[in-house]
């Protein structure tokens, strides 16, 4: 069927009259194909649908012309798709020209802003009438996957639970809670500087997600695999040997009582022991005992006397396969090994503040004279150091909390702290134990360059910033040591985008994705996105949920998939490794799963077969809006055509129309996807085609919404720069620009400078 075209021109009040000849725009677009019917309106975000509906009638696209649908406050894109789903139009058959924003507000000839909307128009009616319908994803699966049992993971799974959604739950160890279980007392809020026991939070946290009907708890279990299919993720789940039944056991400790063999506690950092069939600690929940693998020799000691005949030492792994649609990563962190540090003799009475909470939990057989804390330990490091540059945050909090728990205990312990240059107790509550620790600790601005142990001493030498040394007996040394990430092979499996310390990266704008991985439906909750309190990884957890249950409604047409022409492809993969989203898997050729698909393009413009193409976003139809983008512009003026990444640059442009920004009336400008999109091959037609310089612009660095696709376009210019310089053609011609939204000076300055230097290059000479 030949497509049927309704144009919506809107005045904007006047706003866009006032610069805009409307007559004579309509005269000149009366004739375009397929063009069923062309209304001028008032305010045209103010009508109601129905009346909207009177305008379009016999039309299955609507062209708009108007304001920007990238910066309307109030006709948006997500507007407009919310009406053309209300008017049962497909919602990739739309364009919007955007006359007020970069016409009529960029230009102050009438004439000259006149003759550009008409070329406006006709640019988006020639993508318009290639547009093919929105792509349908695949069903989503209604259930969830949360990774990792600490306090953010717990309250993921809860809370989406809670909203009707089946969820399970995986952790490694025998129970729920995380480090959290192992730190006795905790943070209550960033603004009350009291503390909680875990033994009072955990166990309540913990039995309020055992007991949601709509959540499967496995604990010691794996994933060992995790692959996209069909727009889910397929999960194999390993939940290793459970010699005592939970649905049996009764937790009498009778068979711990009467068990032959000692390990170390691992709960307990190792400074207790405990029976190879035991609970790891009282509390632990599930309330079920469980058998050390490697230590238990089979007796069957504690077989005989388990009143519930809860215990089979043949039980075997099991393997679990489902499938999920979305996935949340709560694996918490790691500490950062401190016996990298040499110098600091890390063993006996040198102590990690993880095994700190535990002895302040456990209580000290004696009172130690002199406790000495050290900051910062493996954390802000200087170049050529052991450990990470980064603040882990936390560390400087949990010290003075543990001081004053110290002091506490033991009024007469003499305590020192030594820090890196601050010390860094952000937020009230924590800033105020540090405050009330003033008065009862010694605080050394220094580092410790050596520790030596002496008749059960500890010597520790401490360097000044100066370079003076200074050398303290002590008994203990408590190594506030930074956290690292946990699970790195999980994040592996996901495929996840990770920052240079290996933490997985929330998708841009960060501001406004909180949880949100760069792969569609796949949260990270809590410290494995980082150091965090519990509290803080609590209130990830409900976001984490409540993202989950949003997204498992199911996903909308999308009009931007890529999509592959198997005839072309060669398998090579490139488009796996450049895709952000995890979108494309390559076997026997290229297979893009739309569901995870963000439309950004990265692979289409690194397909060297061109086997890849962007639903509504072709080569061709950019092409054809080349060919009509000129059309009422001198033929002795020069055409500079802007392609604006479709997060930050296009709105930069948006706002240069709103600052009243004069610009160049030889300018066009077309909204592409990631400024990444556009391919060599497409930009050197472009020129073919009679543009005269192109400027691409992308987001800041750091900023793109697709990772890297910026930092991929800024390499391409280069590159295409240095080509064309070898045939003749002035690198000026083609720019390329970081330009975040807010800055459309600096958008309008590169456009002047452009149109200056393409003046005295002139026109480019094309051949046929």
């Amino acid at each position: 069927m030949q497509p049927r075209i309704s144009i919506l021109i809107c005045t904007c009040g006047g706003q866009i009259l006032e610069k805009i000849d409307l007559n004579v725009l309509h005269e000149k677009i009366k004739d375009l194909d397929h063009v069923t019917g062309i209304k001028t309106v008032d305010n045209l975000c103010k009508l109601e649908t129905s009346d909207i509906r009177s305008y379009i009638s016999d039309c299955d696209r609507v062209l708009f012309a108007g304001c920007s649908e990238r910066s309307s406050l109030s006709f948006n894109e997500d507007r407009i798709h919310s009406l053309l789903e209300e008017l049962g139009i497909d919602i990739s058959m739309y364009e919007v020209a955007n006359l007020r924003e970069q016409c009529a507000w960029a230009h102050s000839d009438k004439n000259g802003a006149t003759g550009k909307a008409i070329d406006m128009v006709r640019m988006a009616h020639a993508k318009l009438k290639l547009n093919t319908p929105a792509v349908k994803p695949p069903e989503i699966v209604k259930k969830a996957l949360v990774i990792g049992g600490g306090p953010a993971g717990i309250q993921t799974a809860m809370e989406a639970g809670n909203s009707g959604i089946d969820v399970t739950l995986v952790e490694k160890n025998h129970y729920l809670g995380g480090h959290a279980c192992q730190i006795p007392f905790l943070f209550q809020c960033e603004g009350w500087p009291s503390m909680c026991t875990s033994e009072c939070i955990v166990p309540v946290q913990a039995r309020n997600v055992i007991f949601n009907p709509n959540v499967t708890v496995l604990t010691n279990s794996l994933v060992q695999d995790i692959k996209k299919e069909n727009g889910n993720f397929k999960v194999t789940i390993q939940k290793r040997a459970e010699f005592v039944n939970p649905e049996r056991c009764v937790s009498c400790n009778k068979c711990s009582d009467i068990c032959p063999e000692e390990v170390e506690r691992e709960f307990d950092c190792n400074i207790s022991k405990r029976k190879a069939i035991d609970k790891d600690f009282y509390l632990a929940i599930p309330d079920t005992y469980n058998i050390i693998e490697e230590a238990c020799t089979k007796c069957g000691e504690c077989l005989n006397v388990c009143p519930t005949d809860a215990i089979d030492l043949d039980a075997k792994v099991e393997i679990i396969e489902d499938t999920f649609g979305a996935i949340a990563l709560a694996t918490g962190f790691d500490s950062f090994d401190l016996s990298r540090l040499q110098e600091l003799n890390y063993g006996e009475n040198v102590i990690s503040s993880l095994e700190m909470e535990r002895l302040i939990a456990r209580g000290f057989r004696d009172a130690p004279e002199h406790v000495v804390f050290q900051l910062c330990t493996g954390s802000r490091i200087e170049e050529g150091e052991e450990g990470v540059s980064y603040c882990s945050k936390t560390c400087c909090g949990v010290a003075v909390k543990q001081i004053e728990r110290l002091t506490s205990m033991s009024p007469e312990t003499e305590v020192s702290v030594v820090y890196n240059n601050d010390i860094r107790t952000y937020e009230r509550a924590l800033e105020q134990f540090y405050n009330d620790s003033k008065d009862l600790v010694d605080f050394i601005n220094g580092r410790i360059m050596n520790v030596e142990r002496n008749n059960g001493k500890l010597n520790i030498t401490v360097e000044s910033p100066d370079g003076d040394e200074e050398d303290i007996e002590a008994d203990i040394l408590v190594l506030s040591e930074a956290q690292i990430p946990a699970a790195s092979d999980m994040i592996e499996k996901l495929g996840l985008r990770t920052d240079i310390y290996n933490y997985p990266l929330e998708g841009q704008p960060r501001i406004l994705k909180p949880t949100e991985s760069y792969i569609d439906r796949i949260y990270v909750a809590g410290a494995a996105g980082g150091p965090k309190i519990v509290q803080e990884s609590i209130e990830q957890g409900i976001t984490a949920a409540m993202r989950i249950v949003q997204a498992l409604k199911g996903k909308k047409p999308q009009k931007f998939v890529s999509t592959v022409d198997s005839e072309l492809c060669s398998a090579c993969k490139i488009c796996e490794k450049v895709c952000p989203h995890g979108a494309i898997q390559v076997d026997e050729e290229a297979v893009v799963d739309s569901a995870f698909c963000q439309g950004c393009g990265l692979c289409v413009s690194a397909c060297p077969t061109h086997a890849l193409q962007l639903t509504n976003f072709q080569d061709r139809q950019v092409l054809e809006q080349v060919e009509v983008a000129f059309g009422n512009l001198s033929e002795d003026e020069p055409r500079i055509l802007a392609l604006l990444c479709y997060w930050c640059s296009y709105a930069a442009g948006d706002l240069a129309g709103y600052n009243r920004l004069q610009l160049p009336e030889n300018l066009r400008t077309i909204r592409i996807r990631c400024s990444s999109s556009i391919n060599s091959g497409l930009i050197m037609e472009i020129f073919r085609r009679g543009v005269d310089g192109i400027l691409i612009a992308g987001c800041p660095p750091k900023n793109c919404h697709h990772v890297s696709g910026n930092y991929m376009t800024a390499k391409r210019v280069r590159l295409m720069n240095m080509l064309m310089s070898q045939i003749g053609l002035s690198p000026s011609r083609l720019k390329w620009e970081y330009i975040g939204v807010p800055m459309w000076k600096t958008l309008g300055k590169s456009i002047k400078d452009m149109d200056k230097a393409l003046r005295k290059l002139g026109r480019i000479k094309v051949r046929g």
